[in-house]
């Protein structure tokens, strides 16, 4: 009895010590990265980035980073441009952070990236009139294939058709275009377009867009915020996660993700 006593006890105090401990590195981290001033970029990418027209920003990724600065007592942000020169503000240490980002070697190159925030697919889409189907990247031989770019959304689907014969890839400046074209038969009755799930059903529906639907799913992919390497300070990823993790656990991120009507990746 006393020895399962002791064990007992120990347990307790293992577990209180460990409590302490987690508390002790969320401090000494919110400590070293507190009071910051952090400007955000981003292309808006609907509905996990939204910009109205005069300019005022919302969409889940947007809603999460406020609240998790706002836990942090940080300034934070964001700024709409090109996709393109978001990423030149990345790589020239213009900017202290990416609003999305995936976890790939051209983005890690430059950036830290905080824990995984939403998650989302890759899908093919085609006009509802379409007869083919879609089973493996050889079924796409002799397609005209539609894609965002240059994007991750572009790398990956050349990935998916290399090497496979016939295939004629037409790069568009912005998602909207490439589903809009493709609606108006602009890559011919046998053109598929490669997009982001999500973003997809936000511009069908926007746009009021009746004649397409998906071909197949392709991929999954998840969402975290990039941090640029050059102007990081001590502490600030471990801060951010650390506020992340709270937000999940105390049902924070899925009420703020529920609006945009995107998913979650994992928390714990």
């Amino acid at each position: 009895m006393a020895e399962r006593l002791g064990y007992s006890m120990a347990a307790r105090k293992g577990r209180v010590l460990a409590g302490i401990a987690a508390a002790l590195a969320l401090s000494c981290a919110q400590a070293q990265a507190a009071s910051r001033e952090l400007v955000f970029v981003s292309q808006a990418f609907p509905p996990f980035i939204e910009q109205s027209e005069d300019g005022r920003v919302s969409g889940a990724l947007v809603t999460i980073l406020q609240e998790a600065c706002r836990r942090l007592n940080w300034r934070c942000s964001m700024q709409m441009m090109v996709w393109k020169r978001a990423l030149l503000m990345i790589e020239q240490g213009k900017a202290d952070g990416m609003l999305l980002a995936q976890d790939a070697p051209e983005r890690r190159a430059t950036m830290e990236l905080s824990l995984p925030v939403l998650s989302s697919r890759y899908g093919l889409y085609v006009q509802s009139g379409a007869t083919f189907g879609y089973r493996k990247a050889a079924d796409l031989a002799g397609h005209a294939m539609a894609v965002y770019g240059p994007s991750l959304s572009q790398t990956n689907c050349q990935r998916l058709i290399q090497g496979v014969p016939g295939v004629a890839l037409e790069v568009e400046k912005d998602p909207e275009t490439v589903l809009r074209k493709l609606s108006a038969g602009r890559y011919g009755a046998q053109g598929v377009a490669f997009s982001n799930e999500d973003i997809a059903r936000y511009w069908i529906a926007q746009d009021g867009i009746s004649n397409l639907k998906r071909l197949a799913s392709v991929q999954a992919l998840r969402y975290h915020y990039g941090f640029t390497r050059s102007r990081l300070q001590p502490g600030t990823v471990e801060a951010f996660n650390h506020a992340l993790e709270a937000m999940c656990r105390d049902g924070t991120l899925k009420r703020l993700a529920e609006p945009s009507g995107v998913r979650l990746a994992s928390c714990r």
